[in-house]
């Protein structure tokens, strides 16, 4: 082999590494993205204009586009399921569900401790959740 078709090769191989590290860069590169960047709206079919803004664990629930929040505390008396799911912990889709059926069926909440009528909270999970929540 003549020096030129060895460099050329040469050329061609660091050419190649090159492409596979600028590929790999940009494969595996990912922004960080905080998610008080992420705003998700409702569809339209919704009675109010309302924007959800999904915290993130080490926030408190803010009054953000309508979210019942008072005090960094949810209202359960005006807080959607999906509010009420997302913003305590401890709390998912299920009894979030009851709650609000609950307050439709019987009336807005007088007390927080009546939050303890709705079925699936006990003793524990109202412990963990009296700090959290208010009926103003």
């Amino acid at each position: 082999m003549d020096d030129e078709t060895l460099h050329v090769r040469y050329l061609m191989v660091i050419a190649a590494v090159l492409f596979a590290l600028i590929i790999g860069y940009n494969a595996f590169y990912v922004p960080e993205v905080s998610l008080s960047d992420l705003v998700v709206t409702t569809d339209a079919s919704s009675s109010a204009d309302e924007t959800y803004i999904p915290k993130t664990g080490s926030e408190a629930p803010s009054s953000v586009g309508g979210t019942p929040a008072v005090n960094g505390k949810i209202n359960v008396n005006t807080a959607t399921v999906q509010q009420i799911s997302d913003g305590l912990d401890g709390i998912g889709d299920v009894i979030a569900k009851r709650i609000v059926d609950y307050r439709e069926k019987n009336g807005p909440f007088k007390s927080v401790e009546e939050i303890r009528k709705v079925s699936g909270i006990g003793e524990k999970t109202f412990a963990g959740l009296k700090d959290h929540i208010t009926v103003s």
